[in-house]
């Protein structure tokens, strides 16, 4: 594996395998305009500007970086939607009071009874009460991250720009669906309405929790944006980077469990979650194909 001149590779890509990641910039771009006013909202009724001036910086980036061809800033063009997404979705614990729409806990619920006689997401970890068992859930829900961000660096540094900017597309496609639908249909989840369920608690667990104490937005559980995207990064593993995907594929399935077994989602939301995930990456497979009249090629494939 040649790790050695990222950039190099890079120089050396043909400028179609640009077009997947200036569609997900261009994306992002969108999101971050979109969240100026809302943010400009809350400084003028707080006096806290910051979360506007940090969106105005990377805006301005991704508006500089957009119309550059020049081999110096593609990884720049190529990593700032992934950047984003984070501040982004820390921006909805402030956009989402501003366009005040009615929580649809309630909506929710009655579709969790329909669907979920039992209530999982306060019943799962009651009837599954194991420590081990927990602390294996809640350690793939704490490798979130490492799963949307350690596949695209693997991309990245092997010079599979074509792979990276498919794999970036998707994930960008799937996180606007969720941060445009969260404002319009906040839903809170059953974490902050009912308290975490009663799993075993052990070190593992602990972490995660103070975690989403610190980094949760209120509003943002349906869907599940980290099933969502959860299942897009494995998706997207599993057809370009074969046996990472099978790694990513197992913890991607423990993570939409640990959701609800965890309390933090209501089992709806996870489902929700699943369906949104599959259908994006569908969809940028189609969006793909009309980008560039093909496919990256599959893992094990010949580039």
């Amino acid at each position: 594996m040649n790790v050695a001149d990222p950039q190099a590779a890079y120089a050396g890509s043909a400028l179609r395998t640009d077009r997947a990641a200036r569609v997900a910039l261009a994306l992002t771009i969108a999101l971050l305009a979109l969240a100026a006013w809302p943010l400009a909202v809350h400084w003028r009724a707080t006096g806290d500007g910051s979360p506007l001036a940090l969106d105005l910086v990377i805006l301005a980036v991704a508006l500089a970086t957009l119309p550059r061809r020049a081999a110096i800033v593609r990884p720049v063009r190529d990593w700032l939607p992934l950047v984003a997404v984070p501040f982004l979705y820390v921006d909805l614990r402030w956009i989402i009071p501003v366009i005040g729409a009615a929580h649809r806990d309630a909506t929710v619920v009655g579709w969790e009874r329909l669907l979920f006689p039992s209530n999982p997401s306060a019943t799962l970890a009651t009837r599954a009460h194991s420590l081990p068992l927990s602390e294996a859930l809640h350690l793939a829900y704490a490798l979130y991250y490492p799963l949307i961000g350690l596949p695209p660096m693997i991309l990245f540094f092997t010079g599979a720009r074509r792979k990276l900017g498919a794999t970036t597309l998707a994930l960008v496609l799937v996180y606007a669906v969720c941060f445009l639908a969260y404002p319009l249909f906040p839903v809170d989840g059953p974490r902050y309405l009912l308290g975490p369920a009663h799993a075993p608690d052990g070190p593992i667990r602990t972490y995660v929790l103070s975690l989403l104490e610190r980094g949760s937005s209120r509003g943002t559980a349906f869907p599940s944006s980290h099933v969502a995207a959860s299942v897009v990064a494995a998706l997207c593993a599993l057809r370009y980077q074969r046996r990472l995907g099978v790694f990513a594929a197992i913890v991607a399935t423990g993570l939409t469990i640990a959701t609800v077994y965890g309390g933090f989602h209501y089992a709806v939301d996870a489902l929700a979650g699943l369906v949104l995930g599959v259908a994006v990456w569908l969809a940028s497979l189609v969006i793909l194909r009309s980008l560039d009249g093909e496919e990256p090629e599959e893992a094990g494939a010949s580039r």
